[in-house]
């Protein structure tokens, strides 16, 4: 089983500011329901209460909206998370020599990015870019846009997936050779909940059940040890929790590389 450390997950945070968002207008839409039926029950009809009653009126309609664009935002948010956490659990089953870093800031010169799954192997390493869209998702590999289909009909566009997994392993590159890091830098996008992907591409997966088994498609020892560990720290993970894993499949697959450094 791979060993997977969990970054904080920018995302997440979104969401649980925009729920805390979302019950404060709750809140304020139910005193000011409360206080309308107070104002309407108790104060006696004038034209300043009925101004009141009005304005009063059209701030629980303001409210409302709000709470449902929050929601709304909220949703998305939440199901990208779900999406992310459900890849995440299936890469936590890949053999023990895998390290899978989660949300992993990346940064080469102006270019910033998240990777949202960072594999690291003594195989190379893989971006995962997951995309929690729904139904059918068309496209070139080439566009910019890419569509959704859902079963109502509904369509909307997307941004090409692949161009951000491509920009993200273009700034790994760059990160890696200022770090003097000689390590292969293979990506893939993967739609965990889409039915079906047509976009012409043999990097970009749909469901979950091909994820591993793609992953493990490059299997060739193509990093030495000591570079592989030192990947591995340049990216914020304890040696400790995954050396004896490590040093076990060295020392099984390939214990040449291991001599001089005490295997």
């Amino acid at each position: 089983m791979a060993y997977v450390f969990h970054n904080r997950n920018e995302n997440k945070d979104k969401y649980d500011v925009l729920v805390k968002e979302a019950r404060s207008v709750r809140n304020m839409g139910i005193l000011l329901t409360l206080g309308l039926i107070v104002c309407v029950m108790m104060v006696p009809f004038s034209v300043v209460s009925f101004c009141v009653i009005g304005f009063g009126v059209l701030s629980l309609v303001y409210l409302m909206y709000k709470h449902g664009n929050v929601m709304n935002e909220a949703g998305i948010l939440a199901s990208g998370v779900s999406g992310e956490n459900r890849v995440f659990d299936m890469l936590r089953q890949l053999p023990n020599e895998y390290v899978v870093a989660t949300n992993v800031p990346v940064s080469y010169g102006e270019n910033r990015s998240e990777v949202d799954a960072l594999v690291m192997s003594p195989y190379g390493m893989y971006v995962v870019e997951v995309k929690n869209h729904k139904g059918l998702i068309e496209g070139d590999c080439s566009d910019r846009v890419w569509k959704q289909y859902k079963n109502n009909g509904f369509e909307r566009t997307m941004c090409n997936p692949i161009l951000q997994m491509r920009n993200q392993k273009r700034i790994l590159f760059g990160m890696n050779k200022k770090r003097k890091l000689s390590v292969p830098i293979n990506g893939l996008v993967v739609f965990p909940s889409a039915s079906d992907v047509s976009v012409g591409a043999d990097d970009v997966l749909y469901g979950l059940e091909d994820l591993n088994s793609f992953v493990m498609e490059k299997n060739q020892v193509r990093v030495k040890p000591i570079e592989l560990c030192r990947v591995i720290k340049a990216y914020g993970i304890d040696l400790n929790m995954v050396i004896y894993d490590l040093f076990a499949f060295y020392k099984k697959n390939c214990p040449e590389l291991l001599e001089g450094i005490g295997g």
